[in-house]
């Protein structure tokens, strides 16, 4: 039975018979201010962050202008570093109004520091004959570098539209100046490109990304510049494979479609057909109702008329090219191409509302919006400097009275530090994929949009890829900084089989990791099982170097596909062991093909 408190009488009269007086009652008050702390935790880590920095450049000046100290010059650059990496977390994180003027004004004057790196003749702390942009590489991308991560923060909390447009601004001239202008130079002198002119290029591309993030790309002057880029790109990459192939393709002229026996080779004819096939599909693109405006579809049918035309003069007459022509392809081609496989790729993720352009899109920006991606690349960073300073201290200076055998390039890659990454970044990256989605629910929401589980997981997986292959990029630029500041060449045609032997592995042990993913719930046991199909293939290595057990023969044959060890080796000798390549992309699709069918199962559960 229910009982309920009786409210008191407030105008009861008293016991002693005087008049009755209304009870008070309690005065509302507002509940008690809450104060904010504020970014508290963030500005000690950014008031250390300048501390350090300042400690680290006093040590490089007074190693470099004095005599050496107990701390040395790497010392010094290592206290610069941990305080830039403070200091830029304080930028994230504070938005206050004096906190983000005084970071933007830290990224104008590395700005203007990476300008004097260029114009000043250098280098500075050296006797050596002085050259305006003798330290570009070195100063100039660093500085240049620095004031994009600093003025991204920056321009994100900014609520002045003056101050806020004048950073975009400047992110936009500084991205379009260094992407476009690195590209029209290199096209005049090639071999700028296999130096600081790839840095340079993909430094002007990281400052239009910075400035295409903050902006709508949808409409208006941000699809502009997305598309202007696209453009560029494919523009420099049809260049390019024209320049690379066509000379090569008219001095052959009809004589590439014969045997030395005056027969007809059915292999050249063959692809003779399936070149003029590739560009009435170009054509195909440019029909009506294809939905792309009418400029686009004729440089279509321009580019299909001009394609077909070239085959068929070489097919038909000899002599169009009396002389050998020389080699484009290598490597100023491949740079090119590359780069403008970059610039379009970048334009059309941004600019496309494709279903797995945007998913792929959102799972690629996801490494970096949270930590693990930072992470990742720290300590893959960290890993490949110093597998460099090994290299460099090791290997290079002790040899500078007997030059190193070529390629050089073998020892680099093939030590200890690159293989320990490459066995930890894989669980790091694949781990959270789908068993966090699992774990937090999300992944029965992005179901109930529509979409189906291939495009998701395909997604998932070509973005980690593309993350994958970022994180090694750094370990190329090392070795351009190698060739500038040595002043020697080296061979470095076994970097292109090496990055496609990379590649190729990559897309296995990303779909590795991806179906462990599907699996669990829980990220820890995702990365475990990844971890121990990692050490798989790393035994591998060792197995088949172990030639005091006789082991049978197709055992012996299953060790050497699978060891990336040795498969690294080969590529790093100027050899692409393209067998191999297809048993790690056979791989990778055969575990992409169980990771959708694991999902597609949840339907049944």
């Amino acid at each position: 039975m229910s009982t309920t408190t009786p409210t008191p009488d407030t105008t009861a009269p008293v016991s002693d018979g005087t008049a009755a007086v209304p009870a008070q009652r309690p005065v509302e008050t507002a509940p008690s201010q809450v104060i904010s702390e504020g970014a508290a935790f963030a500005r000690l880590v950014g008031f250390a962050g300048w501390g350090a920095m300042a400690l680290g450049i006093f040590l490089i000046l007074a190693n470099e202008l004095l005599s050496p100290r107990l701390i040395g010059k790497g010392g010094g650059y290592l206290f610069a570093a941990m305080g830039i990496a403070m200091m830029l977390y304080h930028a994230i994180r504070d938005s206050e109004q004096e906190v983000r003027r005084l970071y933007g004004l830290l990224a104008a004057v590395c700005l203007i520091l990476a300008i004097g790196a260029v114009v000043v003749p250098g280098p500075i702390f050296s006797s050596a004959v002085k050259k305006a942009s003798g330290h570009n590489l070195g100063a100039g991308v660093g500085f240049g570098l620095l004031a994009l991560l600093f003025a991204i923060p920056f321009t994100r909390h900014e609520t002045e539209s003056a101050y806020r447009d004048a950073g975009l601004l400047g992110m936009l001239i500084v991205g379009a100046g260094l992407a476009i202008g690195s590209i029209i130079y290199g096209l005049k002198e090639p071999a700028f490109l296999l130096g600081p002119g790839l840095v340079i290029a993909l430094l002007g591309v990281a400052y239009l990304c910075g400035y295409m993030a903050q902006v709508d790309t949808s409409e208006g002057i941000g699809y502009q510049v997305a598309f202007a880029l696209g453009a560029v790109g494919a523009a420099v990459a049809v260049y390019a494979f024209a320049r690379s192939t066509v000379p090569i393709v008219l001095y052959e002229g009809p004589n590439a479609l014969r045997t030395p026996t005056g027969e007809f080779n059915p292999w050249a004819v063959a692809g003779r057909l399936v070149g003029v096939l590739v560009f009435v599909g170009v054509a195909a693109l440019g029909r009506p109702g294809t939905g792309y405006p009418v400029w686009l579809r004729s440089t279509f049918w321009a580019i299909a008329a001009v394609g077909i035309g070239i085959l068929a003069l070489a097919s038909f007459r000899a002599n169009t090219v009396t002389s050998l022509p020389p080699s484009f392809l290598i490597p100023s081609g491949v740079v090119l191409i590359g780069l403008g496989a970059a610039y379009l790729a970048v334009a059309f993720g941004i600019c496309s509302d494709n279903q797995f352009v945007t998913l792929t899109r959102r799972e690629l920006s996801s490494y970096f919006l949270s930590p693990i991606g930072y992470l990742v690349i720290g300590g893959t960073l960290i890993m490949q400097w110093m597998s460099y300073w090994v290299f460099i201290n090791i290997r290079v200076l002790p040899s500078t009275q007997s030059p190193l055998p070529e390629p050089i390039v073998s020892t680099y890659f093939f030590a200890l530090f690159p293989v320990l990454a490459l066995l930890l970044q894989v669980p790091a990256l694949t781990m959270r994929l789908i068993a966090e989605e699992k774990r937090t629910g999300s992944l029965e929401v992005l179901m109930t949009a529509p979409v189906n589980e291939a495009p998701v997981m395909l997604s998932k997986f070509l973005a980690t890829w593309l993350f994958f292959m970022v994180t090694w990029l750094p370990s190329g630029l090392f070795l351009i900084a190698l060739r500038v500041e040595g002043g020697v060449a080296f061979d470095y045609h076994p970097l292109i089989s090496f990055y496609l032997a990379l590649g190729a592995q990559g897309l296995a042990f990303v779909a590795i990791g991806l179906f462990f993913s599907t699996l669990t719930r829980n990220q820890i046991v995702a990365a475990v099982l990844t971890l121990v199909a990692m050490v798989f293939f790393l035994l591998c290595y060792f197995i088949e170097s172990w030639t005091s057990f006789a082991l049978p023969s197709f055992v012996q044959t299953i060790t050497t596909r699978l060891s990336f060890v040795s498969m690294w080796g080969e590529s790093l000798s100027g050899r692409l062991p393209l067998r191999d390549v297809f048993v790690f992309v056979s791989l990778a699709v055969f575990f992409l093909f169980l990771s959708i069918k694991v999902l597609e199962a949840r339907k049944w559960n």
